[in-house]
């Protein structure tokens, strides 16, 4: 997927739990708040019934024949008045009723304010309690907690004591209103905050489609840039628009494909060979300079090992090609890492660290160099998609030893015969590695400065007067 399809999407989900958290929370609270109100409201009428009902006619009904007697009529008349004077507004009261417990446990119907009819609960008749804390209690007043279900429908319910002449409570007022009403307005509710919520995602998609093409188009640009680069077009560049962070990215780049350019044509000024040329005009003392002065140098040779069999496979300007790029990553990275090239008539690197300077990290640059090169061939072989029948690889060696500095004017001059000393002698060092199957050997001279910052393994070879160490680096695979 797209970043900018996961971008879009991540803008989408994001509006779209938001919304779905504000329902949730929006809706708990209305059920809340709706649920109070209706608690609330049932309370009052139960509790503001009960002490106009007379307690001592209530006793005096005692059996169902007395329904429709003038005492049970006068006891059903009152109940009806505040039914009916409550039965307007948003939250209807249902029922209104007398309720009595039995010595078993079980409650019953004393009187019902309801008109004769499915609805209405006949006189002895027991009331549905589907638990026993949905059962009021004789003495107190109180609202239901939660809805109650039964076979009329889902109410909230409230109860509220009736007392005799003596102050004894004999029955209890229950005032019902039906939470189906609330429930549909509720649902109601529900419908339009979803409509609001499908609005909303409608026109979170709109703006994350501009808001993901805004933010990935400088992403496709700069794709490109690094396309045009990779193929070595320096002269490429950016269009900055705006001075915001992209803006600020755009400058960046140019600046780097400027740094880029300008170092590719200068690549062959930048080589920073070592002053060859001295071999032609070797230090002597009629130099007209200073006399010749020690200095410690360490020479890096890496050899290209299993490519000359590609040339019979690609054809000689494939392999040009080929070994063009491979030499110039090479010089990248010793040039990185501190060093100077030597010149070199096979396939090898041959590069020295020192030359130009004193360098007390010489030994380690020049081994962080070889770990470079060899990372950075294995990047070229995958990117080459070449196959061959056995491994290309490099070996490497590597020497620290003395060469004779001449001082003439403010340059230093290498002596020529005094490098090609320390390099064959690193050549060699490559060599014996191979035979051991080394693919980084050093000798002890280079070893002896580095303090422990490389794991080294003793190489049991006594062909040199050095001692050998290999260090650990990933080996090429077979292709």
């Amino acid at each position: 997927m797209a970043f900018r399809q996961k971008l879009q999407l991540l803008l989408i989900l994001l509006v779209g739990i938001s919304c779905g958290l504000l329902l949730w929370m929006s809706l708990r609270k209305a059920n809340r708040l709706a649920f109070e109100l209706i608690q609330e409201k049932v309370y009052s009428i139960a509790v503001s019934t009960s002490p106009r009902i007379d307690g001592d006619k209530v006793e005096a009904l005692t059996s169902p024949e007395q329904e429709d007697t003038p005492l049970y009529n006068e006891l059903r008349d009152a109940l009806r008045e505040v039914r009916d004077a409550n039965k307007a507004g948003a939250l209807p009261v249902r029922f209104v009723y007398i309720i009595r417990p039995l010595e078993n446990g079980d409650w019953e119907y004393v009187v019902d304010a309801e008109e004769k009819g499915e609805n209405h609960s006949p006189f002895g008749s027991l009331v549905e309690f589907d638990h026993d804390h949905e059962k009021p209690d004789l003495k107190w007043s109180r609202a239901d907690e939660q809805y109650a279900k039964d076979s009329f429908g889902v109410w909230l319910s409230a109860f509220s004591p009736i007392l005799n002449s003596a102050g004894e409570p004999v029955a209890v007022v229950g005032v019902d209103i039906a939470a189906s009403r609330i429930q549909t307005l509720l649902r109601k509710l529900l419908y339009g905050d979803l409509i609001a919520m499908s609005i909303a995602l409608l026109l979170a998609s709109a703006l994350a489609a501009w808001l993901s093409r805004k933010v990935t188009r400088p992403l496709t640009e700069l794709t490109e840039f690094a396309r045009e680069i990779g193929k070595g077009n320096f002269a490429t560049r950016m269009k900055v628009q705006g001075s915001d962070e992209f803006g600020e990215l755009a400058s960046a780049v140019n600046q780097m494909a400027e740094g880029l350019e300008e170092r590719e044509s200068l690549k062959g000024a930048l080589v920073h060979y070592v002053r060859s040329q001295a071999a032609d005009s070797k230090v002597s003392g009629s130099s007209g300079g200073e006399e010749p002065s020690p200095r410690q140098i360490t020479a890096l040779v890496a050899e290209l090992c299993g490519f000359s069999q590609l040339s019979s496979q690609l054809g000689s300007e494939r392999v040009f090609a080929l070994l063009n790029e491979y030499f110039s990553t090479m010089i990248d990275v010793v040039l990185r890492h501190g060093g100077s090239l030597e010149k070199s008539n096979d396939e090898s690197v041959i590069a020295i660290f020192g030359a130009q300077s004193e360098n007390p990290h010489q030994e380690r640059n020049s081994i962080e160099s070889a770990l470079a090169m060899q990372n950075a061939l294995a990047k070229l072989l995958d990117d080459w998609h070449i196959q061959t029948n056995a491994p290309v690889f490099l070996e490497v060696g590597i020497h620290t030893g003395t060469a004779m500095i001449q001082h003439i004017g403010l340059q230093d001059q290498l002596d020529f015969d005094s490098v090609r000393r320390v390099v064959e002698t690193a050549g060699t060092i490559a060599k014996v590695g191979r035979k051991h199957q080394n693919r980084l050997t050093i000798s002890d001279t280079t070893a002896e400065n580095l303090h422990h910052t490389f794991p080294l393994n003793s190489v049991d070879d006594h062909s040199l007067d050095y001692g050998l160490f290999s260090v650990s680096m990933p080996k090429a695979k077979s292709r």
